[in-house]
């Protein structure tokens, strides 16, 4: 035994020993690197309650114990040294060990044998000759006992030695049966992607952790600040190319802390869901639809791991995001939809939504914060326009604290003064971004009902909610140079899309309004801006230069649009009109069917169908079109073979931009550029053409085509509960 003068004496050397200060306790939580100061700065950043923790400088080539491990091995021991001894009394008494060693080897979890032993053990000679045999004991027939009575209170002390050991071992396991669920929770159940667990990219296999070569890692880092970074920009791109092309750690992580190789998966996975089949052929040697679901395991395994349900980290909460946009570039289900909520409540558990959160944080990551923040709103209004739902977020937590009009090489880490914008006329990398921002605040507005928020209704303030969007885009856009930068003339293009496409959702709202009835517009006008949203919509897709980019806008299905042009049509009264329109808006259609939400049994396909085939007697009345002895069009093509069209559409595409750039070079898409006038972007217009003099519109007769789309939105209300059929 040890002496306990020793024990004391060891003790008061260590008290007076010098104290060394260790991480602090929210640090260590966090993995994150500390100064250990008093309080650390990391604390003081965040706002945190530090928690310094000392103990004793230890002599050189000593390490720490875990003292919980140890003190739990010590009391085991001295429990299991007193049940020998006293079972050696036993075995002294009564002179019979191999009885005892019989004993000591039934298994201590059945209580039943527990009984049976402790009852032979007490009972006397007579009752106990119907029990020579117990099961379970390593020998088939015990010696007969001896007649020498043991008293209770050795029996009671020898059960609760047992109960209480086994209770140590029983908190042991269930601790150790604890880790191995949480470090498992996650990976048994797809999280984002659509397959069930028991697919075959669930297998053992297909959850090993990916080996990328770095030659490989670099170029999807490069794929992503290509393909993603401009249009959907919540990242730092110097940080991050630092940290995956050149090994730096990335902020103020250790090296090897979870949460930056969690957003490295996720920027992965991003980047392969931009690549086409050709390209993942090219990088990977397989198929492009075997590639993502490799990445999409990868990517879960890493948020689990990482804790992203309840994370405080927003690098986790970026990757989380990161990932929500690569699975809905992938999945036409409500899957994203229902997990985007996930991330606004992690979002507000940050405090992402409050103007000025509770503790201090350095102007880098208040701007990530925003950064962030956005990128949440924006996934927020593209699931809602999926399904004509409700979004979460309102407009005005959305425009209160809008990110700035910088570059990210005006940004870096550890920079201490105010981050100062760029002059009114400058195209810089955040320019598309908060253009597309500007046109989810007055989506929320106009589009929607007024069940998150007050919805407008007067048709004057509605006019001026669009006519604010595109006072505030002409100016982001002032600098803006189409000529020099395939992305500039890409983000133009949208812009104006976005334009003409809130000027039909001021007229046409996405959801059932009692309360609003738009005047009467005169000479197709609504019908022209319609259709030209949709031609426009397909020349942005086709053009070369918007290759990197086409996986974005097929985000972005135009069914409202569509849905306005054939209402229109099914009231058109002109052969030159229809002839003129027709074939566009049938194109859109077909190709809408194979990237609309939930595909073709999804609550909008259906009361697409009825206004099309509306649209389609319409026309054949009007041009004198026999429908059994139709002209050529889409509708005798299978999706399949209208699918194989398109791709050797593209496929052709592509060689036409491989073959400009190899006689006139590649041009640059972040060409840095000085503030310079150009043409401001040609927004149509709408209003002239609105009569609110004339009283037809609100009269009882079916041929307004208001009455059509207010026929197609009862439609879809009707078949609201296709959300909630199984996928």
């Amino acid at each position: 035994m040890a002496d306990p003068v020793g024990q004391v004496g060891t003790t008061h050397s260590r008290s007076s020993a010098p104290r060394v200060r260790l991480t602090c306790e929210a640090c260590r939580q966090r993995k994150v690197k500390c100064d250990k100061l008093s309080p650390c700065t990391s604390c003081q950043r965040l706002g945190l309650v530090c928690i310094p923790v000392e103990r004793a400088r230890l002599p050189r080539g000593r390490a720490r114990k875990p003292e919980r491990i140890v003190g739990s091995d010590k009391e085991l021991s001295e429990r299991v040294a007193r049940l020998e001894k006293l079972l050696k009394i036993v075995a002294n008494e009564r002179g019979d060990e191999s009885h005892i060693s019989s004993i000591v080897h039934v298994p201590s979890h059945s209580s039943t044998q527990q009984e049976s032993v402790a009852e032979a053990s007490t009972a006397g000679p007579d009752t106990h000759q119907d029990h020579d045999y117990l099961p379970g004991a390593a020998q088939p027939h015990l010696p007969r006992p001896s007649t020498a009575y043991v008293g209770g209170p050795f029996w009671e002390d020898i059960m609760q030695q047992t109960q209480e050991l086994r209770s140590v071992l029983e908190d042991r396991l269930e601790n150790e049966n604890h880790d191995i669920k949480d470090s498992a929770s996650g990976f048994g159940v797809s999280v984002l992607s659509s397959e069930s667990p028991d697919s075959p990219s669930n297998s053992p296999q297909a959850n090993s952790r990916l080996n990328l070569q770095p030659q490989i890692r670099h170029r999807l880092c490069d794929i992503f600040f290509r393909n993603v970074d401009p249009l959907f920009k919540i990242l730092h791109r110097p940080s991050l190319q630092a940290f995956i092309r050149d090994g730096k750690p990335y902020l103020d992580y250790e090296q090897d802390h979870q949460a930056p190789a969690t957003l490295a998966s996720a920027i992965y996975l991003c980047a392969v869901c931009t690549l086409d089949e050709v390209e993942s052929q090219s990088m990977f040697n397989t198929s492009q639809k075997i590639i993502v679901a490799e990445f999409q395991k990868e990517t879960e395994s890493a948020l689990a791991k990482a804790d992203f349900v309840t994370t405080n980290d927003l690098t986790v909460l970026q990757a989380y995001i990161i990932s929500l946009l690569a699975a809905r570039s992938q999945d036409q289900s409500r899957r994203v939809w229902t997990m985007l909520s996930m991330a606004l409540r992690v979002g507000q558990a940050l405090s992402l939504h409050m103007p000025q959160p509770p503790f201090t944080v350095r102007p880098f990551e208040h701007e990530m914060r925003k950064r962030a923040w956005l990128g949440i709103g924006l996934l927020d209004v593209a699931a809602s326009l999926d399904r004509a739902s409700e979004p979460m977020m309102q407009s005005a937590w959305l425009d209160y604290n809008p990110p700035l009009n910088i570059n990210d090489e005006d940004l870096w880490f550890d920079m201490t003064w105010p981050i100062s914008e760029h002059t009114e006329g400058t195209f810089t990398d955040m320019t598309h971004t908060l253009v597309s921002a500007a046109a989810a605040s007055v989506t929320r507005t106009l589009a929607f009902s007024d069940v998150t928020e007050p919805a407008v209704t007067i048709m004057s303030l509605r006019q001026q909610v669009v006519h604010d969007f595109q006072q505030k885009t002409s100016v982001l856009l002032g600098g803006c140079r189409p000529d020099l930068s395939d992305f500039q003339w890409y983000a133009q293009k949208t812009a104006c899309l976005m334009g003409s496409w809130l000027q039909l959702a001021c007229l046409r709202p996405l959801q059932r309004s009692y309360n609003f009835i738009p005047p009467k517009i005169q000479e197709n006008a609504l019908l022209k801006i319609a259709a030209d949203n949709l031609q426009c919509s397909q020349e942005v897709y086709n053009h070369p230069g918007s290759r990197s980019w086409r996986w974005y806008q097929s985000m972005w299905v135009p069914w409202h649009a569509l849905a306005v042009a054939l209402a229109e049509l099914c009231v058109c009264k002109s052969p030159t009109v229809m002839s003129k329109y027709w074939t566009v808006v049938e194109d859109v259609y077909h190709r809408s069917r194979l990237v609309i939400a939930d595909s073709q049994q999804g609550m909008l396909w259906k009361p697409l169908e009825r206004l099309m085939s509306q649209a389609k007697t319409q026309r054949n009345q009007l041009l004198g079109i026999d429908a059994s002895r139709q002209e050529y069009s889409f509708d005798g093509i299978s999706p399949e073979l209208f699918s194989e069209q398109s791709e050797r559409q593209q496929d052709l595409t592509n060689f036409s931009l491989d073959l400009r750039e190899a006689v006139d070079g590649p041009r640059d898409s972040h060409v840095a550029e000085v503030p310079t006038s150009f043409a401001p972007v040609p927004w149509p217009n709408v209003w002239d053409a609105m009569d609110f003099s004339d009283p037809t519109l609100q009269s009882s007769s079916d041929d307004t085509a208001w009455l059509s789309y207010e026929n197609f939105i009862d439609n879809v209300y009707d078949s609201v509960d296709s959300i909630f059929l199984p996928r």
